[in-house]
Protein backbone atom coordinates (compact mmCIF):
# COMPACT_ATOMS: atom_id res chain seq x y z
CA UNK A 1 0.00 0.00 0.00
CA UNK A 2 0.76 3.36 -0.82
CA UNK A 3 0.48 6.43 1.39
CA UNK A 4 1.49 10.06 1.77
CA UNK A 5 0.48 13.37 3.92
CA UNK A 6 -1.32 15.48 1.84
CA UNK A 7 -2.02 17.81 4.88
CA UNK A 8 0.20 18.75 7.57
CA UNK A 9 -1.14 21.27 10.90
CA UNK A 10 1.84 19.72 13.21
CA UNK A 11 -1.25 17.99 14.75
CA UNK A 12 -1.28 15.24 17.17
CA UNK A 13 -4.37 14.36 16.25
CA UNK A 14 -4.60 12.37 12.64
CA UNK A 15 -7.53 12.29 9.67
CA UNK A 16 -6.36 8.56 7.78
CA UNK A 17 -8.06 8.24 4.98
CA UNK A 18 -8.28 4.87 2.92
CA UNK A 19 -9.27 5.30 -0.66
CA UNK A 20 -11.51 2.90 -2.76
CA UNK A 21 -9.66 0.61 -5.67
CA UNK A 22 -8.37 2.32 -8.23
CA UNK A 23 -7.97 6.24 -6.41
CA UNK A 24 -4.69 7.85 -5.43
CA UNK A 25 -4.27 10.51 -2.97
CA UNK A 26 -4.95 12.92 -5.53
CA UNK A 27 -9.01 11.82 -5.26
CA UNK A 28 -8.53 13.85 -1.70
CA UNK A 29 -6.28 16.42 -1.86
CA UNK A 30 -8.52 19.50 -0.88
CA UNK A 31 -9.44 17.52 2.17
CA UNK A 32 -9.23 19.70 5.08
CA UNK A 33 -10.08 18.85 8.97
CA UNK A 34 -8.87 21.74 11.44
CA UNK A 35 -6.87 20.41 14.33
CA UNK A 36 -6.72 17.08 12.54
CA UNK A 37 -3.31 16.63 9.70
CA UNK A 38 -4.57 14.31 6.93
CA UNK A 39 -3.08 10.94 5.48
CA UNK A 40 -4.50 8.97 2.50
CA UNK A 41 -3.75 5.14 1.99
CA UNK A 42 -4.12 3.73 -1.37
CA UNK A 43 -3.09 0.79 -3.85
CA UNK A 44 -4.09 -2.16 -2.93
CA UNK A 45 -1.44 -4.25 -4.62
CA UNK A 46 -0.15 -5.10 -1.51
CA UNK A 47 -1.99 -5.46 1.82
CA UNK A 48 1.48 -4.26 4.32
CA UNK A 49 1.92 -0.82 5.07
CA UNK A 50 4.88 0.78 7.75
CA UNK A 51 2.88 2.15 10.36
CA UNK A 52 5.73 3.67 11.43
CA UNK A 53 4.67 7.00 9.53
CA UNK A 54 2.20 7.49 12.86
CA UNK A 55 4.22 7.12 15.46
CA UNK A 56 4.15 10.73 16.19
CA UNK A 57 -0.10 10.65 16.30
CA UNK A 58 -1.64 10.07 20.18
CA UNK A 59 -5.01 9.99 17.90
CA UNK A 60 -6.22 8.39 15.15
CA UNK A 61 -9.90 9.00 12.85
CA UNK A 62 -10.41 6.74 10.29
CA UNK A 63 -12.56 7.02 7.35
CA UNK A 64 -12.55 4.50 4.84
CA UNK A 65 -14.59 4.52 1.67
CA UNK A 66 -15.53 1.46 -1.15
CA UNK A 67 -12.72 -1.16 -0.87
CA UNK A 68 -10.69 1.14 1.25
CA UNK A 69 -12.73 -0.49 4.00
CA UNK A 70 -11.77 -4.05 3.61
CA UNK A 71 -8.53 -2.89 3.63
CA UNK A 72 -8.47 -0.49 6.78
CA UNK A 73 -10.20 -3.70 8.36
CA UNK A 74 -7.11 -6.00 7.23
CA UNK A 75 -4.32 -3.60 7.97
CA UNK A 76 -4.82 -1.36 10.92
CA UNK A 77 -4.92 -3.89 13.95
CA UNK A 78 -1.61 -2.73 15.04
CA UNK A 79 -2.16 0.70 15.49
CA UNK A 80 -5.88 0.54 16.83
CA UNK A 81 -5.04 1.43 20.12
CA UNK A 82 -4.91 4.98 18.54
CA UNK A 83 -8.28 5.09 16.71
CA UNK A 84 -11.19 6.69 18.19
CA UNK A 85 -13.82 7.16 15.34
CA UNK A 86 -13.75 4.89 12.72
CA UNK A 87 -16.50 5.36 9.63
CA UNK A 88 -16.97 3.17 6.24
CA UNK A 89 -18.20 4.47 3.37
CA UNK A 90 -20.02 2.82 0.76
CA UNK A 91 -18.15 -0.70 1.43
CA UNK A 92 -18.26 -3.30 3.30
CA UNK A 93 -16.03 -6.19 5.06
CA UNK A 94 -17.23 -8.79 2.51
CA UNK A 95 -17.02 -6.80 -0.24
CA UNK A 96 -17.59 -9.73 -2.91
CA UNK A 97 -20.31 -11.04 -1.89
CA UNK A 98 -24.21 -11.47 -3.48
CA UNK A 99 -25.69 -10.60 -0.27
CA UNK A 100 -23.25 -8.59 1.49
CA UNK A 101 -21.06 -6.26 -0.95
CA UNK A 102 -21.01 -6.46 -4.77
CA UNK A 103 -22.18 -9.42 -6.30
CA UNK A 104 -19.29 -12.25 -7.44
CA UNK A 105 -20.35 -11.84 -11.09
CA UNK A 106 -20.28 -7.98 -11.49
CA UNK A 107 -16.64 -8.49 -10.09
CA UNK A 108 -15.16 -11.03 -11.54
CA UNK A 109 -16.96 -9.29 -14.92
CA UNK A 110 -15.10 -6.45 -14.01
CA UNK A 111 -11.62 -8.41 -13.50
CA UNK A 112 -12.03 -10.01 -16.61
CA UNK A 113 -13.09 -6.75 -18.94
CA UNK A 114 -10.83 -4.23 -17.54
CA UNK A 115 -9.78 -1.82 -20.00
CA UNK A 116 -9.59 1.96 -19.75
CA UNK A 117 -12.92 2.25 -21.79
CA UNK A 118 -14.21 -0.08 -18.71
CA UNK A 119 -12.47 2.10 -16.14
CA UNK A 120 -13.97 5.37 -17.56
CA UNK A 121 -17.45 3.94 -17.44
CA UNK A 122 -17.33 2.65 -13.79
CA UNK A 123 -15.45 6.41 -13.06
CA UNK A 124 -19.16 7.76 -14.47
CA UNK A 125 -21.19 4.69 -12.66
CA UNK A 126 -19.32 5.76 -9.19
CA UNK A 127 -21.16 9.44 -9.61
CA UNK A 128 -24.96 9.81 -8.88
CA UNK A 129 -25.09 13.15 -10.96
CA UNK A 130 -23.34 15.10 -13.67
CA UNK A 131 -22.14 17.79 -10.76
CA UNK A 132 -20.50 14.63 -8.87
CA UNK A 133 -18.97 13.37 -11.74
CA UNK A 134 -17.15 17.03 -12.64
CA UNK A 135 -16.25 17.50 -9.52
CA UNK A 136 -14.62 14.11 -9.81
CA UNK A 137 -12.88 14.68 -12.57
CA UNK A 138 -10.99 17.54 -11.51
CA UNK A 139 -9.28 14.95 -8.83
CA UNK A 140 -9.47 12.16 -10.82
CA UNK A 141 -6.33 9.94 -10.51
CA UNK A 142 -4.17 8.39 -13.31
CA UNK A 143 -3.19 4.91 -13.00
CA UNK A 144 -2.33 2.78 -15.84
CA UNK A 145 -4.93 0.00 -16.00
CA UNK A 146 -2.33 -2.77 -15.94
CA UNK A 147 -1.88 -1.16 -12.20
CA UNK A 148 -5.79 -1.18 -11.30
CA UNK A 149 -5.98 -4.99 -12.86
CA UNK A 150 -3.15 -5.89 -10.31
CA UNK A 151 -4.76 -4.04 -7.64
CA UNK A 152 -8.24 -6.09 -8.10
CA UNK A 153 -6.65 -9.44 -8.35
CA UNK A 154 -5.30 -8.92 -5.25
CA UNK A 155 -8.02 -8.00 -3.18
CA UNK A 156 -9.87 -10.97 -5.11
CA UNK A 157 -6.82 -12.76 -3.42
CA UNK A 158 -6.70 -11.47 -0.21
CA UNK A 159 -10.83 -12.12 0.10
CA UNK A 160 -9.59 -16.63 0.14
CA UNK A 161 -7.06 -15.58 2.70
CA UNK A 162 -8.27 -13.27 4.98
CA UNK A 163 -9.51 -13.78 8.08
CA UNK A 164 -12.59 -11.60 10.24
CA UNK A 165 -11.11 -8.47 11.82
CA UNK A 166 -12.10 -7.46 15.12
CA UNK A 167 -12.00 -3.97 14.61
CA UNK A 168 -15.25 -2.40 15.35
CA UNK A 169 -16.56 0.67 13.05
CA UNK A 170 -18.75 3.48 14.75
CA UNK A 171 -20.70 4.30 11.57
CA UNK A 172 -21.22 3.53 8.00
CA UNK A 173 -22.47 5.72 5.78
CA UNK A 174 -24.60 4.30 2.67
CA UNK A 175 -25.71 5.92 -0.08
CA UNK A 176 -29.26 5.24 -1.49
CA UNK A 177 -27.90 5.61 -5.05
CA UNK A 178 -24.81 3.56 -4.86
CA UNK A 179 -24.69 1.90 -8.47
CA UNK A 180 -21.32 0.14 -7.46
CA UNK A 181 -21.56 -1.47 -3.73
CA UNK A 182 -25.75 -1.97 -3.76
CA UNK A 183 -27.12 -0.01 -0.96
CA UNK A 184 -29.43 -3.28 0.40
CA UNK A 185 -26.50 -5.31 0.62
CA UNK A 186 -24.39 -2.66 2.16
CA UNK A 187 -27.31 -2.21 4.81
CA UNK A 188 -27.76 -6.38 4.89
CA UNK A 189 -24.06 -6.49 6.23
CA UNK A 190 -23.59 -3.84 8.62
CA UNK A 191 -27.04 -4.92 10.41
CA UNK A 192 -24.92 -8.29 10.71
CA UNK A 193 -22.42 -6.32 12.91
CA UNK A 194 -24.50 -4.30 14.87
CA UNK A 195 -23.11 -1.22 12.91
CA UNK A 196 -25.46 1.82 13.12
CA UNK A 197 -25.99 2.99 9.57
CA UNK A 198 -26.70 6.50 7.75
CA UNK A 199 -28.45 6.22 4.62
CA UNK A 200 -28.05 9.42 2.55
CA UNK A 201 -29.07 10.56 -1.06
CA UNK A 202 -25.58 9.51 -2.60
CA UNK A 203 -24.27 7.62 -5.04
CA UNK A 204 -20.95 5.87 -4.83
CA UNK A 205 -18.61 8.97 -5.06
CA UNK A 206 -19.05 10.79 -2.24
CA UNK A 207 -18.94 14.50 -0.44
CA UNK A 208 -16.27 13.31 1.64
CA UNK A 209 -15.66 17.01 2.97
CA UNK A 210 -19.16 17.96 3.91
CA UNK A 211 -19.24 14.08 5.67
CA UNK A 212 -15.76 14.63 7.42
CA UNK A 213 -17.35 18.56 8.84
CA UNK A 214 -20.39 16.54 10.41
CA UNK A 215 -18.95 13.19 11.91
CA UNK A 216 -15.01 14.10 13.22
CA UNK A 217 -14.85 16.48 16.19
CA UNK A 218 -12.64 19.81 15.94
CA UNK A 219 -11.37 19.15 19.23
CA UNK A 220 -8.95 22.53 19.00
CA UNK A 221 -11.84 24.39 18.30
CA UNK A 222 -13.88 23.07 21.24
CA UNK A 223 -10.88 23.76 23.66
CA UNK A 224 -10.56 27.33 22.38
CA UNK A 225 -14.44 27.88 22.88
CA UNK A 226 -14.49 26.50 26.28
CA UNK A 227 -11.32 28.61 27.33
CA UNK A 228 -13.06 31.79 26.04
CA UNK A 229 -16.21 30.78 28.13
CA UNK A 230 -14.86 29.84 31.38
CA UNK A 231 -15.53 32.67 33.05
CA UNK A 232 -18.80 33.03 32.38
CA UNK A 233 -20.13 29.43 32.00
CA UNK A 234 -21.55 28.56 35.22
CA UNK A 235 -23.79 31.87 35.39
CA UNK A 236 -25.14 30.95 31.81
CA UNK A 237 -25.00 26.94 31.43
CA UNK A 238 -28.81 26.66 33.04
CA UNK A 239 -29.32 23.28 31.36
CA UNK A 240 -25.43 22.04 32.98
CA UNK A 241 -25.91 23.18 36.44
CA UNK A 242 -29.80 21.65 36.60
CA UNK A 243 -28.60 18.01 35.16
CA UNK A 244 -26.08 17.84 37.96
CA UNK A 245 -28.87 18.70 40.73
CA UNK A 246 -31.07 15.90 38.66
CA UNK A 247 -28.12 13.51 38.85
CA UNK A 248 -27.87 14.36 42.73
CA UNK A 249 -31.56 13.45 43.37
CA UNK A 250 -31.15 10.21 41.11
CA UNK A 251 -28.29 9.24 43.32
CA UNK A 252 -29.97 10.05 46.54
CA UNK A 253 -33.03 8.24 45.79
CA UNK A 254 -31.13 5.13 44.53
CA UNK A 255 -29.22 4.92 47.77
CA UNK A 256 -25.91 5.65 46.06
CA UNK A 257 -24.47 8.13 47.52
CA UNK A 258 -23.57 5.99 50.42
CA UNK A 259 -22.10 3.86 48.49
CA UNK A 260 -20.15 5.99 47.05
CA UNK A 261 -18.53 7.31 50.04
CA UNK A 262 -17.41 4.30 51.75
CA UNK A 263 -13.83 4.37 51.81
CA UNK A 264 -12.83 5.05 47.77
CA UNK A 265 -9.03 5.81 47.53
CA UNK A 266 -9.23 7.81 43.89
CA UNK A 267 -12.28 8.78 41.94
CA UNK A 268 -11.48 10.34 38.29
CA UNK A 269 -13.67 13.60 36.77
CA UNK A 270 -13.29 13.71 33.32
CA UNK A 271 -13.81 17.05 31.93
CA UNK A 272 -14.15 19.47 35.40
CA UNK A 273 -14.82 22.25 33.48
CA UNK A 274 -15.56 25.55 36.19
CA UNK A 275 -16.33 22.75 38.70
CA UNK A 276 -20.23 21.97 38.84
CA UNK A 277 -20.27 18.40 39.40
CA UNK A 278 -16.24 18.72 40.69
CA UNK A 279 -17.83 20.49 43.82
CA UNK A 280 -20.76 17.84 44.08
CA UNK A 281 -18.19 15.22 44.26
CA UNK A 282 -16.36 16.18 47.10
CA UNK A 283 -19.26 16.84 48.96
CA UNK A 284 -20.43 13.30 48.82
CA UNK A 285 -17.26 11.79 48.28
CA UNK A 286 -15.39 13.29 51.37
CA UNK A 287 -11.91 11.45 51.61
CA UNK A 288 -10.42 10.07 48.44
CA UNK A 289 -8.07 11.58 46.17
CA UNK A 290 -9.52 13.40 43.36
CA UNK A 291 -8.24 12.94 39.77
CA UNK A 292 -9.41 15.82 37.50
CA UNK A 293 -8.99 15.90 33.85
CA UNK A 294 -10.45 18.37 31.40
CA UNK A 295 -9.88 19.49 28.01
CA UNK A 296 -8.94 23.36 28.65
CA UNK A 297 -10.44 24.95 31.61
CA UNK A 298 -8.24 26.07 34.51
CA UNK A 299 -8.51 24.42 38.23
CA UNK A 300 -12.01 24.41 39.43
CA UNK A 301 -12.54 27.16 42.30
CA UNK A 302 -14.96 26.64 45.30
CA UNK A 303 -13.46 23.02 46.33
CA UNK A 304 -13.40 21.82 49.78
CA UNK A 305 -9.80 22.48 51.34
CA UNK A 306 -8.02 19.75 52.86
CA UNK A 307 -8.47 17.34 50.17
CA UNK A 308 -5.38 15.80 47.53
CA UNK A 309 -6.74 17.28 44.21
CA UNK A 310 -4.46 16.16 40.92
CA UNK A 311 -5.58 17.97 37.83
CA UNK A 312 -3.97 17.15 34.15
CA UNK A 313 -5.25 19.79 30.89
CA UNK A 314 -5.59 17.25 28.53
CA UNK A 315 -8.06 15.19 26.28
CA UNK A 316 -9.75 12.41 28.62
CA UNK A 317 -10.41 10.75 26.02
CA UNK A 318 -7.26 9.32 24.73
CA UNK A 319 -6.06 9.85 28.53
CA UNK A 320 -8.71 7.04 29.99
CA UNK A 321 -7.03 4.60 27.53
CA UNK A 322 -3.23 5.06 29.24
CA UNK A 323 -4.63 4.67 32.79
CA UNK A 324 -3.75 1.51 34.33
CA UNK A 325 -6.69 -1.12 34.82
CA UNK A 326 -8.34 -0.75 38.08
CA UNK A 327 -6.95 2.63 38.58
CA UNK A 328 -10.50 4.66 40.09
CA UNK A 329 -12.44 3.66 42.44
CA UNK A 330 -15.38 5.83 40.71
CA UNK A 331 -15.66 7.86 37.53
CA UNK A 332 -18.01 10.78 36.97
CA UNK A 333 -18.24 13.12 33.87
CA UNK A 334 -20.68 15.85 33.16
CA UNK A 335 -21.62 17.41 29.56
CA UNK A 336 -18.39 16.06 28.12
CA UNK A 337 -18.84 12.70 26.53
CA UNK A 338 -20.97 14.66 23.25
CA UNK A 339 -16.88 15.30 22.29
CA UNK A 340 -15.68 12.42 22.05
CA UNK A 341 -14.93 10.36 18.52
CA UNK A 342 -15.69 6.95 20.07
CA UNK A 343 -18.49 6.61 22.74
CA UNK A 344 -18.02 3.02 22.91
CA UNK A 345 -14.56 2.97 23.12
CA UNK A 346 -14.42 5.68 25.86
CA UNK A 347 -16.88 3.20 27.42
CA UNK A 348 -14.85 0.61 27.27
CA UNK A 349 -11.82 2.23 28.60
CA UNK A 350 -13.72 3.47 31.38
CA UNK A 351 -14.83 -0.30 32.23
CA UNK A 352 -11.42 -1.34 32.26
CA UNK A 353 -10.29 1.69 34.47
CA UNK A 354 -12.46 1.43 37.29
CA UNK A 355 -12.69 -1.20 40.40
CA UNK A 356 -14.66 -4.08 40.05
CA UNK A 357 -18.38 -2.53 41.66
CA UNK A 358 -16.88 0.86 40.79
CA UNK A 359 -19.66 3.61 39.09
CA UNK A 360 -19.41 5.29 35.74
CA UNK A 361 -21.97 8.17 36.56
CA UNK A 362 -22.21 9.88 33.31
CA UNK A 363 -23.96 12.82 31.51
CA UNK A 364 -24.29 13.54 28.16
CA UNK A 365 -26.29 14.89 25.23
CA UNK A 366 -28.42 13.50 22.33
CA UNK A 367 -29.49 13.40 19.24
CA UNK A 368 -31.75 16.80 18.31
CA UNK A 369 -29.56 18.32 21.10
CA UNK A 370 -29.63 22.64 19.67
CA UNK A 371 -32.04 20.74 17.16
CA UNK A 372 -32.89 24.77 15.85
CA UNK A 373 -28.89 25.90 15.36
CA UNK A 374 -28.75 22.69 13.56
CA UNK A 375 -31.39 22.73 10.95
CA UNK A 376 -30.05 26.17 10.07
CA UNK A 377 -26.39 25.75 9.82
CA UNK A 378 -26.32 22.02 8.75
CA UNK A 379 -23.58 21.88 11.45
CA UNK A 380 -23.35 19.70 14.84
CA UNK A 381 -22.31 17.34 16.88
CA UNK A 382 -22.74 13.42 15.32
CA UNK A 383 -24.88 13.00 18.68
CA UNK A 384 -26.30 9.25 19.51
CA UNK A 385 -29.93 8.59 20.59
CA UNK A 386 -30.34 8.09 24.22
CA UNK A 387 -31.29 4.33 23.52
CA UNK A 388 -28.15 4.22 21.37
CA UNK A 389 -26.29 5.10 24.43
CA UNK A 390 -27.76 3.19 26.60
CA UNK A 391 -27.14 0.17 24.40
CA UNK A 392 -23.23 0.57 24.05
CA UNK A 393 -23.31 1.21 27.68
CA UNK A 394 -24.77 -1.89 28.46
CA UNK A 395 -22.34 -3.97 26.69
CA UNK A 396 -19.61 -2.99 29.62
CA UNK A 397 -21.33 -2.12 32.47
CA UNK A 398 -25.04 -2.76 34.74
CA UNK A 399 -27.41 0.20 33.69
CA UNK A 400 -28.41 0.88 37.48
CA UNK A 401 -30.51 4.10 36.24
CA UNK A 402 -31.01 6.61 33.33
CA UNK A 403 -33.21 9.79 32.97
CA UNK A 404 -33.37 11.09 29.36
CA UNK A 405 -35.51 14.29 28.88
CA UNK A 406 -35.98 17.84 26.84
CA UNK A 407 -35.51 21.17 27.77
CA UNK A 408 -36.33 23.90 26.38
CA UNK A 409 -34.77 27.06 26.80
CA UNK A 410 -36.72 30.69 26.57
CA UNK A 411 -35.26 33.70 24.89
CA UNK A 412 -36.27 37.06 23.70
CA UNK A 413 -34.29 37.22 20.41
CA UNK A 414 -32.20 35.04 17.76
CA UNK A 415 -28.81 37.32 19.16
CA UNK A 416 -29.68 35.69 23.21
CA UNK A 417 -29.49 32.73 21.64
CA UNK A 418 -26.17 33.26 20.11
CA UNK A 419 -25.41 34.99 22.97
CA UNK A 420 -26.48 32.31 25.27
CA UNK A 421 -23.72 29.55 23.23
CA UNK A 422 -20.82 32.13 23.25
CA UNK A 423 -21.14 32.47 27.24
CA UNK A 424 -21.79 28.40 27.91
CA UNK A 425 -18.76 28.09 25.22
CA UNK A 426 -21.15 25.43 23.65
CA UNK A 427 -21.15 27.10 20.45
CA UNK A 428 -22.07 25.17 17.57
CA UNK A 429 -22.33 27.37 14.80
CA UNK A 430 -19.24 25.00 14.01
CA UNK A 431 -16.10 25.56 11.75
CA UNK A 432 -15.44 23.74 8.82
CA UNK A 433 -13.12 23.94 6.04
CA UNK A 434 -15.75 26.06 4.32
CA UNK A 435 -15.17 28.86 7.00
CA UNK A 436 -17.72 29.64 9.88
CA UNK A 437 -21.17 30.23 9.89
CA UNK A 438 -22.33 33.66 9.44
CA UNK A 439 -24.84 34.54 12.67
CA UNK A 440 -26.78 36.75 10.91
CA UNK A 441 -27.53 34.36 8.58
CA UNK A 442 -28.61 32.10 12.12
CA UNK A 443 -30.55 34.89 13.16
CA UNK A 444 -32.47 35.62 9.86
CA UNK A 445 -33.96 31.89 9.99
CA UNK A 446 -33.88 31.22 13.58
CA UNK A 447 -37.41 29.89 14.57
CA UNK A 448 -40.07 31.80 16.50
CA UNK A 449 -42.87 29.94 18.66
CA UNK A 450 -46.41 30.92 18.96
CA UNK A 451 -45.97 33.05 22.03
CA UNK A 452 -43.34 35.50 20.15
CA UNK A 453 -40.25 33.65 22.16
CA UNK A 454 -37.28 31.88 20.88
CA UNK A 455 -36.70 28.54 22.22
CA UNK A 456 -33.15 26.52 22.51
CA UNK A 457 -33.66 22.81 23.09
CA UNK A 458 -31.34 20.48 25.19
CA UNK A 459 -31.50 16.68 25.48
CA UNK A 460 -29.70 15.57 28.20
CA UNK A 461 -29.16 11.86 29.02
CA UNK A 462 -28.49 10.93 32.86
CA UNK A 463 -26.62 7.50 32.86
CA UNK A 464 -25.59 5.31 36.22
CA UNK A 465 -23.75 2.54 35.47
CA UNK A 466 -21.63 -0.08 37.95
CA UNK A 467 -19.11 -2.85 37.00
Amino acid sequence: MKHELIHSENSPRLLLIFAGWGMDADVFRDIRRPGYDVMVVWDYRSFFIDWSCTASYTEICLLAWSMGVFAASQTIQAIDYKTTRRIAVNGTLQPVDDMLGIPEAIFNGTLAGLSEASVAKFNRRMCASRDDFDVFRLHQPSRPVDELREELQAIADRLILHTPSQIRWDMAVVGREDRIFPAANQRRSWQQSDVPVELVDRGHYFDFQGLIDRHFIDKHLVGERFSAGTSTYTSNATVQVEVVERLGMMLRDNGIIRELGQSPNAVLEIGCGSGILSRAVASMISDARMVMWDLAAPIPEGLPLGRKYEFSNCDAELAIACVAPESFDHIFSASTMQWFNSPEKFLSNCHRALKPGGYAILTTYTSGNLHQIQEITGNGLPLLSADRWTELAARHFTVVDRLAYERDLDFETPLEVLRHLKLTGVNSLGRSSRGNVDAREVMRRYPMMLDGRYHLTYRPLILILKK
